[in-house]
């Protein structure tokens, strides 16, 4: 018997960890999520943090901020396009509240990111790897070690939403955002080891550490999100479809016009590519004032809107085409992996792999990161471990107090709180916090 989510209890409004006493006709909850991310320390941190091109020289080139509020935006279009269609057969669906929540959604979506881009993971992870993380990871479970041996800033980024450090409140709940909100932002809900893998994209990685699965069972009952048969993990929330189809869009336009702003792809590759998907029957788009622009940036920015606007109209057709098969849990894959314009996304990110992606501050940002974030861990870490020495307690009083909790008495929390810590460092602070540990850089010298 097939399992059918229902709309209804899909899109309750209802608050984590918190009762919703009042109604607010001014503002909508979804709204409120948005404005409770949009306001806090941990999401304006992503303006210091690399999205591709590091240390930009211009404000021109994107940041983790500026792509966040892109793909909040696009997110925003998706959700409203896919909710106004639902509305005709669903009247309780709102196209301005779908829209709500999967712009909440993808605002948030890079939240859990470590500094230096992509490969900022891949240097926790490898840390972690290496003897002495091992070391530090001994005394853990199985399933907590591989929180930390293949770290995800996805799990990360729900952890952050949803967890109160006991040192700074006892409200728990985190940003306490609704249960729609948080299982639209979360595109791999599963933990970190599972039974019997299967190649779906919901399982491609996971998004949930071992601390936060009972959270997440929460969030997962009360919308009627059921578990896969093999268990260990659930379906999607359908919204996060669009959450995940918001970011590649992103990343893979806006990657393409930083590289012609940057000198590394032509005018003429550029505009080629916009145009086409721009083109696409499915997309609904018309071109009908290039020829009025002189400047050639405004000419790719022109067209790169109309890229986006053919993308969401073609995402949006994808989804609704599928809707049964999404509610079912029978559909498991990128959406854009199916839309007409899908050949020219993969030649593009086949363009930016060879012409933007090997560019040399990218490559020397990426190389950094392998020296910066393993050396902070194993300073913090090693400190936490051993702190009666001399030399520990020093590095202990540089920590700010909410970060240092036991390491032999809870170990798994401690090592959560200190990668947590430098997962949000900006780019900056990371360097200048490694050069100052290390002895490279010292103040007033």
């Amino acid at each position: 018997m097939k399992v059918r989510m229902d709309w209804k209890k899909l899109l309750k409004p209802q608050r984590f960890a918190h009762d919703l006493k009042t109604y607010n006709p001014d503002r909508s909850e979804f709204q409120r999520d948005f404005d409770r991310i949009i306001f806090s320390e941990k999401f304006r941190r992503l303006h210091g943090k690399t999205q591709v091109f590091p240390f930009p020289e211009t404000d021109l080139i994107h940041n983790r901020l500026t792509h966040s509020l892109e793909v909040s935006s696009v997110g925003r279009s998706l959700g409203t396009i896919v909710g106004n269609k639902l509305h005709e057969k669903n009247p309780f669906i709102q196209g301005w509240e779908m829209g709500q929540i999967c712009s909440a959604a993808c605002l948030a979506h890079d939240i859990g990111n470590p500094p230096f881009g992509h490969t900022g993971e891949d240097a926790i992870s490898e840390y972690f790897n290496s003897n002495k993380g091992m070391e530090m990871l001994k005394d853990l479970s199985a399933e907590e070690r591989e929180d930390f041996l293949q770290f995800e800033g996805n799990a990360m980024g729900f952890h952050i939403l949803t967890h109160s450090n006991r040192k700074k409140t006892k409200v728990r709940g985190g940003f306490s955002l609704t249960y729609p909100t948080l299982a639209a932002f979360t595109k791999y809900p599963r933990p970190s080891v599972i039974i019997d893998k299967k190649d779906r994209v919901s399982e491609d990685k996971y998004g949930i550490f071992q601390c936060d699965l009972d959270t997440y069972k929460e969030i997962a009952f009360s919308l009627g999100i059921p578990y896969k048969k093999e268990g260990d993990r659930w379906y999607r929330h359908p919204l996060s479809f669009l959450t995940e189809a918001a970011d590649d869009i992103c990343y893979v336009i806006m990657d393409l016009e930083d590289g012609y702003k940057n000198g590394q792809v032509t005018y003429e590759k550029a505009a080629h590519y916009l145009i086409s998907i721009a083109h696409a029957e499915s997309g609904n788009t018309t071109i009908n004032s290039l020829d009025k622009i002189i400047d050639r940036e405004e000419k790719i920015a022109y067209l790169r809107a109309k890229a986006i606007n053919s993308l969401a109209n073609q995402t949006a057709g994808v989804f609704l085409d599928n809707e049964d098969k999404i509610l079912t849990g029978e559909f498991d894959e990128p959406i854009t992996t199916m839309i007409e314009s899908y050949q020219l996304l993969k030649e593009i990110l086949e363009l930016s792999r060879e012409e933007i992606y090997t560019h040399k501050p990218v490559i020397q940002i990426g190389a950094a990161g392998f020296q910066v974030l393993p050396g902070l861990l194993d300073t913090f870490l090693s400190a936490l471990k051993d702190n009666k020495k001399s030399r520990s307690k020093m590095i202990l009083k540089l920590l700010p107090d909410e970060y240092i909790f036991d390491f032999q008495e809870e170990p798994y929390e401690a090592i959560m709180s200190i990668t947590g810590y430098i997962a949000g460092m900006t780019d900056t602070f990371a360097v200048d916090t490694y050069r100052n540990l290390m002895g490279i850089k010292l103040p007033n010298y």
